[in-house]
């Protein structure tokens, strides 16, 4: 016989409100990010009210003259937009003697060099483009190529090469050669072996190799306006002063939040609707996520600099290993938190900017039983790498002896790893013949 029957029971369940994602979200943020957000935010709430930074203030010489001083005009020292890499291309065709229609084929080739300054479009295309001939095309494409600096319109790195090589007056007798007969013998370049092909020395071909490894494979890269570069503003500023760490929080372009006095008074004595008292109640909890957002912050950045005071005193030879889960027990606080407040963070040492997770290095155990950082294991195959004889450079295996006999046991494969992050030629291609 079927009933029903009310039971209780108790079950204990987890529920991320509103407010805890929030602050979730803004621990993860970095300044730069915090401060847009924070601006977004109060442009959509009246309540919130965002202080800005105080400016810097430019101080004028003192003795500047009065007259001076008035006809000083902060406009004046801007500077003026650079031009691009096309219009340096333009203003040396128009100096060119050209025939009308050669020249607007030219300038519409220059329009179509890449950043590198290479030629981004088949010459079929500039054919069906311009209604003009494949050998006036060529002609323009011609008239590029001569322009400054060589290599420029080149359509590929082997054409880039040659257009260097034969605009050099003081170009290796034998570099064109080796150029011409293919980029892949450069690749695993052995002098040997290239020199009996090409009929000329070991020691010819060692020095043709390293005259067209002087040569730039994108000779444009560095004219004309490009992006501006993205300049990382750090979170945090660590220094040593008289012999102990002083770490502060980077303030700068962070704008101070507070709540809207009069919008909060007229909220409460004009008994405003639900919708306005939402929104101070929003503004009280951004408030409260941003300073917990830098108390958590600042929790973490002292303990990873208590652990890391060595690397502060020495250098990246002595930071130690390091992981989220030692930082999180030291504070009190989870693992993922710790994760989240060092993400996109970054600090200012001693020693230079670092990313915060820079200092949360995997250890390896040296022979002693002693702990150290892979990073102080790269630097130490870096500069046995640099100490090395330039006609007989270590081989992988040879760095992991010469390693081991230091203390530090790790395996070829784990050699070649760190070496190739370090952006280090293998022996062969390190290799120079006298």
């Amino acid at each position: 016989m079927l009933g029903v029957q009310l039971v209780q029971e108790g079950r204990i369940r987890l529920t991320i409100t509103p407010e805890m994602k929030q602050s979730i979200h803004l621990l993860t943020l970095s300044g730069q990010e915090l401060a847009r957000y924070l601006q977004d935010v109060a442009d959509e709430n009246p309540v919130l009210e965002l202080e800005e930074p105080t400016a810097l203030r430019a101080r004028l010489p003192r003795r500047m003259h009065q007259g001076q001083l008035y006809s000083y005009d902060p406009l004046l020292q801007a500077k003026g937009a650079e031009p691009t890499l096309e219009q340096l291309l333009t203003s040396q065709l128009r100096l060119l003697d050209l025939p009308s229609a050669l020249k607007t084929t030219a300038v519409y080739l220059a329009g179509c060099v890449n950043a590198d300054g290479y030629l981004a479009i088949e010459l079929e295309e500039v054919v069906l483009a311009k209604g003009i001939s494949v050998t006036e095309a060529e002609a323009a494409l011609d008239i590029l190529q001569s322009l400054d600096p060589a290599g420029v319109g080149a359509r590929n790195l082997r054409e880039c090469l040659l257009l260097q090589i034969r605009r050099d007056g003081a170009a290796n007798p034998h570099a064109e050669r080796m150029v011409e007969e293919g980029l892949e013998e450069l690749i695993r370049f052995h002098p040997g072996r290239v020199g009996n092909r090409l009929g000329m020395t070991s020691k010819q071909a060692q020095v043709a190799y390293d005259y067209i490894a002087s040569l730039d494979p994108k000779p444009c890269r560095s004219m004309g306006w490009v992006e501006r570069p993205h300049y990382i503003i750090p979170d945090a500023v660590v220094d040593i002063r008289n012999n102990e760490v002083s770490l502060r929080l980077n303030s700068a372009g962070i704008p101070r939040v507070s709540l809207n006095d009069a919008c909060c008074r007229w909220i409460r004595d004009a008994n405003a609707d639900e919708i306005w008292s939402r929104r101070a109640i929003e503004a009280r909890a951004i408030i409260r996520s941003v300073h917990m957002r830098r108390r958590t912050l600042m929790s973490v950045l002292v303990a990873v600099m208590s652990e890391q005071e060595p690397f502060l005193r020495e250098g990246t030879a002595s930071l130690k290993p390091l992981n989220l889960a030692a930082i999180a027990e030291v504070i009190g606080m989870h693992e993922s938190t710790v994760s989240r407040a060092v993400s996109g963070k970054y600090v200012q040492t001693p020693h230079g900017v670092y990313e915060l997770k820079a200092f949360f290095a995997s250890g390896i155990e040296k022979v002693s039983g002693e702990m150290t950082s892979a990073p102080s294991v790269k630097l130490r195959l870096k500069e046995l790498i640099r100490s090395e004889q330039a006609e007989r450079p270590y081989s992988d295996s040879q760095l992991t002896a010469l390693l081991a006999k230091e203390g530090i046991v790790i395996s070829r494969r784990t050699v070649a790893k760190y070496r190739e992050e370090l952006q280090i030629l293998p022996s062969i291609e390190r290799k120079r013949w006298a």
